[in-house]
């Protein structure tokens, strides 16, 4: 019997899926589930209960549960929750330094500690002060990160407030050397941050999937998709959900290679929330050095070096009431599919006059619907009315403000939407795609009326609104395409950045007229690599795309599941990096990422470094159910010159700064017995 494995991709819309078949490179059976923010665990079942289905269908009767050798997950709601502000409250607990600059939380306070540059304890921990601290934030926040002055030197004191943090409140809690030994305080700082706001998320979908396999007795090892297209186990990916941003859109990529085997080029992933881009050279991502930067803020995540943008199928189509459009980068459910669930909401949508919302910030067609109770933040007694007033079922602001007898642009419901508690709907992409007919999977009618409300305050008529949005989404993909290739080239700016330069990107994309068109001067342009496309939307899009910027095109088959594909095609990979650094006063320090050691000889320093790296990571891997493991040390040694003339292969005159050590176990994510 062949041995299968089954990719599951978690995104903002769909839930895709496929039964992968690992000896022929194949897919057995695929399928997409509308993802259920409230309830994962029914968008998971329907996926697996999906692909059962088709393999029935395709009369595959040899089928057993046990081929499956192992489940991969990928998801974007790591991404997605980043770009769009969303997640658990954070409280930060920053030790031996004060905030320069922005923080993705507002809850922070700063105490005394810290070591130097060696890793010693220069100043001791001000516990009184965390505690203080630590019991004022507890009841504005869901989780805890820690973040200390050199702690990738020495994380001792990050373990003391951490355990303090579990003891007065049981909440999580993330140390920021647990994730980087980077040195970076403010991106440290920012990643543990971002790490714990991931954290419920995270292991609310991993909790699902479980809960799925353990119903049709799937006794395979889950691992899940790094931003590097690696794969982790189950057991990391609960601890650094860090990781796992940017690895719906590493998935993609792997499954773009997978189902084409394009080496040079583009791989472009167009989701529900974002619109990723990756340039391949020699059949793989360029890695991303300094670290991922997701929804503006730079982390210490090694990833991919993908480009990402707030635009998607399900991203917010507005119009201010100064007329300006603008589309994305938050995501908010279809006009047509919410209708579509909920029907009566068309009738509270055809009850909005122009009169009622002519001169509102706030675009009273918008739907708010019920996801959950927040975790650990207090509402205000209007927060909470509405929670009730939408528990039973979605309403448009407008149904609302009626029924709670205030003014919607008065209604304090963003925070509810910013904890994931609510989330709203409202036109989109997709709506548009409904309008003019190139989708029929929803509600027309409530689409049609979203789209009519905005161009009556655009000041043009429903068929023009309708094409202004797509030339606008055109244009945000290809200026993202371009600017991508220019980067890759060293240029310095950006078209989207450059007033000239979105003139001549419109230029562009804008067709030629016939007799009628007056323009003096005519602008194009050619892609020389191909382009990938793949994701649910690009069918509808690229095509026109490739079209008006002469590009190769490549739309291969399963593309709207190559995430799913690619969950599935990466290998099992732990890693650790170690340094060694000269002591203060003589021998040398050994810093891993959990303790510090100190050696006189060198070669002790170095021998304990790559052992102890070696068997941390093997285990690891062993536990992330791999199999056929290779272990690799890479070893950097950075010295410098006492004078100028010094010689460069004499190490006595050379000053010894560092050592870097790279431990990897690399794997097959699965094994055949």
């Amino acid at each position: 019997m062949a041995n299968l494995a089954l990719g599951i991709d978690t995104g903002g819309t769909f839930t895709d899926g496929v039964i992968f078949n690992l000896d022929s490179k194949t897919v057995e059976a695929s399928t997409k589930a509308e993802t259920t923010r409230h309830n994962l665990t029914l968008a998971i079942n329907r996926c697996l209960d999906n692909l059962l289905d088709e393999l029935k269908i395709k009369g595959n009767k040899q089928f057993d549960i046990g081929q499956i050798k192992m489940v991969s997950l990928s998801t974007t709601l790591a991404t997605n929750a980043i770009v769009e502000g969303q997640g658990a409250e954070v409280g930060l607990i920053q030790i031996g330094f004060e905030p320069h600059q922005g923080l993705p939380t507002p809850y922070f306070a700063s105490i005394a500690g810290g070591c130097n540059i060696k890793g010693r304890i220069t100043k001791e921990l001000d516990l009184a002060a965390a505690e203080e601290a630590i019991l004022e934030m507890q009841d504005q926040v869901d989780a805890f990160a820690v973040s200390g002055y050199l702690s990738v030197r020495n994380p001792i004191q990050e373990i003391q407030i951490s355990e303090l943090i579990r003891k007065l409140t049981g909440y999580p809690v993330v140390a920021a050397h647990q994730l980087s030994t980077d040195l970076g305080m403010h991106e440290r700082t920012v990643t543990a941050v971002l790490n714990a706001r991931l954290m419920p998320l995270i292991t609310n979908l991993m909790d699902s999937v479980k809960q799925g396999m353990e119903r049709l007795k799937i006794e395979a090892p889950l691992m899940v998709v790094r931003g590097d297209g690696s794969l982790i186990s189950e057991a990391m990916a609960r601890e650094k959900p860090i990781e796992t941003i940017l690895s719906g859109p590493a998935a993609s990529i792997i499954g773009a290679l997978t189902l084409t085997g394009v080496q040079e080029g583009l791989v472009i992933d167009m989701g529900g929330t974002t619109t990723d881009v990756a340039v391949l050279y020699d059949g793989r991502p360029s890695l991303n050095q300094e670290g991922a930067m997701v929804g503006g803020w730079l982390t210490r995540v090694k990833a991919a070096h993908i480009t990402t943008i707030g635009l998607g199928g399900d991203s917010l189509v507005q119009v201010s009431k100064n007329a300006v459009l603008s589309i994305g980068p938050q995501r908010v459910f279809p006009l047509s599919w919410i209708a579509a669930q909920y029907p009566y909401l068309v009738e509270e949508l055809q009850e909005i006059r122009p009169i009622d919302y002519s001169s509102m910030d706030t675009h009273p067609a918008t739907i708010l619907t019920y996801i959950r109770d927040p975790l650990n933040v207090k509402l205000t007694p209007t927060e909470q009315q509405i929670i009730d007033l939408i528990k039973e079922g979605p309403h448009t602001l407008h149904y609302i403000g009626k029924k709670l007898k205030k003014e919607i642009d008065l209604l304090p419901w963003h925070r509810l939407v910013n904890v994931a508690s609510v989330h709203r709907a409202s036109l989109t992409p997709t709506d548009i795609l409904h309008v003019n007919g190139k989708l029929g999977l929803w509600e027309k009618r409530a689409a049609e009326l979203g789209t009519a409300m905005l161009a009556r305050r655009y000041g043009v008529t429903a068929e023009e609104f309708v094409n202004i949005v797509l030339e606008e989404i055109y244009f945000k993909l290809a200026g993202l395409t371009i600017d991508r290739l220019l980067m890759e080239e060293g240029a310095k700016f950006s078209l989207f950045d450059e007033e000239g330069g979105t003139y001549i990107l419109r230029k562009i994309l804008s067709r030629a007229g016939g007799e009628e068109d007056q323009r003096q001067v005519h602008f194009s342009a050619g892609l020389n690599n191909p382009m990938v496309a793949v994701g649910a939307p690009v069918d509808s899009y690229f095509p026109e795309l490739a079209e008006r910027l002469d590009m190769e095109l490549y739309l291969p088959q399963f593309a709207e599941v190559a995430n799913a594909v690619g969950t599935v095609s990466g290998k099992a990979v732990e890693r650790i990096t170690i340094l060694v650094k000269p002591g203060e006063g003589g021998g040398f320090l050994v810093h891993t990422p959990q303790k510090r050691e100190f050696f006189m000889i060198f070669e002790e320093a170095i021998e304990y470094a790559c052992k102890e790296g070696q068997k941390y990571v093997y285990e690891q891997a062993v536990e992330a159910g791999a199999s056929d493991i290779e272990t690799m040390v890479e070893r950097q040694d950075r010295y410098s010159k006492l004078s100028a003339s010094a010689d460069d292969d004499n190490l006595e005159q050379k000053l010894f700064i560092e050592s870097t050590i790279e431990i990897s176990a690399v794997g097959r994510p699965w094994s055949d017995k």
